[in-house]
């Protein structure tokens, strides 16, 4: 049951039963006041042509001398013109004192107070309520007493007040029913009525939610390619399960990658340690001669560099999965990254017979100046030990991809607000089918005329995640038979 509170559902029909309710009581409640003032206001009109009638029954000769039908005063006990209760009439003078009453009201008065006298005596009528609570003896039953209190003039003087009182028992029983009606039945009843459709119209509203909710339960990792529902309608949910399954694809999309990663690296990681597993079980059959020796460490030191390369290669990528940014606060030379790159790889170079050469062409030296300042487009900011591994990787590959007696050329030269460096080989090249797959994570262009090349494939998708994250741009130009050429543009800040 506290969970049945606690969900949005329940809370929706509550909040909606309470603006409902709220509004639909100060409705009624107006409704009442108003319907209260028009009943009292026709029963005192029902009271002052009582006494209108009564008036004309009493008449007064020129001489001043008075008569009274007592017939009319004997009977006036008669529920006519009223639907229940009686009716009771009194004559006072002038000055108050009692002149005549109807039958039923035998030895009492009515009640007359000094203020209302005064009012009287001005030639004005005065209406009052007589509670039921107040005692008189031979009165009302039931309800409580109105009461009509006017003179009677005779040529602009005042000779006679007339006091009439009528109870208000039907006019308190019609109010009371009306009462019963709005508050005890027709609010409660309502309400009820609101609460059972808010409570369901909640549940059709919910009800896309909840199916989006029961799909979202069903998915998993063996289910990434099963989407959510999408409503029909435009509108809010609909563009939430859009978003969802947005991201329910780049979430697939995701894990894929990962698992063709995890896949993929195993594999990379496993096959220079088999190699080295199996030649240090050779090894260990027989005793080797110091030159067998000799190459069974020159093999393993070269799996151990690749092992160590795949290795820093990955944590590279673990990196830039983090999706941690970088703090690119410190200024960097890029001619000093590139010349410690080329020289660490000039062994490399010279086992396959690869030449590599730098040129770095100055910018057209400004009127009125002798020389160009280098630091204004040598210099950026950014993490020298990631550009160096962006350069080692594109210089390297290049290395792979040209045949002995080659060239690669790396230039360093001036752009828009900026440096472009470009790596340029004179290789096999690539097919444009294959240029946008390039910088994709374990994707290896194809060589025909070096077959032992290899690589774990990864090299320029860290080239493509360190050019991003310094804001530089990174483009290939490339053709069978004629090499690649491989720019990255740095803009300085």
């Amino acid at each position: 049951m506290g969970r049945l509170f606690s969900t949005l559902r329940f809370q929706i029909t509550l909040l909606h039963i309470a603006i409902f309710g709220v509004t639909l009581l100060i409705f009624s409640t107006v409704l009442y006041v108003v319907y209260q003032r028009s009943l009292t206001a026709d029963f005192d009109k029902a009271i002052y042509n009582r006494a209108l009638g009564i008036k004309s029954s009493i008449s007064i000769d020129p001489f001043g001398r008075i008569e009274i039908n007592r017939v009319l005063m004997a009977e006036s006990g008669k529920l006519f013109p009223f639907q229940s209760g009686n009716e009771y009439i009194e004559i006072r003078t002038p000055d108050g004192k009692p002149f005549a009453h109807s039958e039923n009201l035998a030895q009492t008065s009515l009640p007359l107070d000094p203020d209302t006298l005064a009012l009287l005596q001005q030639g004005r009528f005065v209406f009052a309520t007589i509670p039921q609570s107040v005692k008189i003896p031979h009165f009302w039953g039931e309800g409580n007493l109105r009461l009509l209190c006017m003179p009677l003039t005779s040529q602009g003087e005042i000779k006679l007040l007339l006091q009439l009182g009528v109870s208000t028992y039907s006019h308190d029983k019609s109010m009371d029913g009306l009462r019963t009606a709005i508050f005890f039945m027709g609010v409660p009843f309502t309400l009820l009525l609101t609460g059972a459709g808010g409570w369901w119209m909640a549940g059709r509203a919910f009800l896309p939610i909840n199916r989006i909710v029961s799909a979202a339960q069903r998915l998993g990792a063996e289910r990434l390619d099963e989407r959510l529902p999408v409503p029909e309608v435009e509108d809010e949910l609909q563009r939430l399960s859009m978003t969802l399954n947005e991201m329910l694809e780049r979430l697939e999309r995701a894990f894929k990658s990962q698992e063709r990663f995890v896949a993929d690296a195993s594999h990379e990681l496993k096959t220079p340690l088999t190699i080295l597993q199996g030649e240090l079980d050779v090894l260990r059959q027989q005793s080797r001669s110091v030159p067998e020796y000799q190459e069974f460490l020159s093999s393993a030191s070269e799996e151990l560099r690749r092992l160590s390369q795949i290795i820093h290669n990955l944590l590279l990528l673990a990196r830039a999965d983090s999706g941690r940014p970088l703090e690119l606060k410190k200024e960097v030379r890029l001619d000093e990254i590139i010349l410690e790159v080329v020289e660490r790889l000039q062994s490399f170079a010279g086992r396959s017979q690869v030449k590599l050469t730098v040129s770095i062409h100055e910018p057209a030296v400004p009127a009125g100046k002798d020389t160009v300042d280098e630091r204004s487009w040598l210099a950026i900011f950014g993490e020298a030990d990631l550009l160096a591994s962006l350069f080692f990787n594109l210089v390297h590959n290049a290395i792979k991809h040209s045949a002995a007696g080659q060239t690669v050329e790396i230039r360093l030269e001036p752009a828009l607000d900026g440096t472009r460096v470009a790596v340029r080989d004179f290789g096999t090249g690539m097919r444009p089918e294959e240029l946008p797959r390039i910088f994709e994570r374990f994707h290896r262009a194809e060589n025909p005329t070096r077959r032992d090349v290899n690589g774990t494939g990864l090299g320029l998708a860290i080239v493509h995640w360190i050019a991003e994250a310094h804001g530089a741009q990174l483009s290939v130009e490339s053709k069978p038979a004629e090499g690649s050429v491989f720019t990255v543009t740095f803009v300085q800040r």
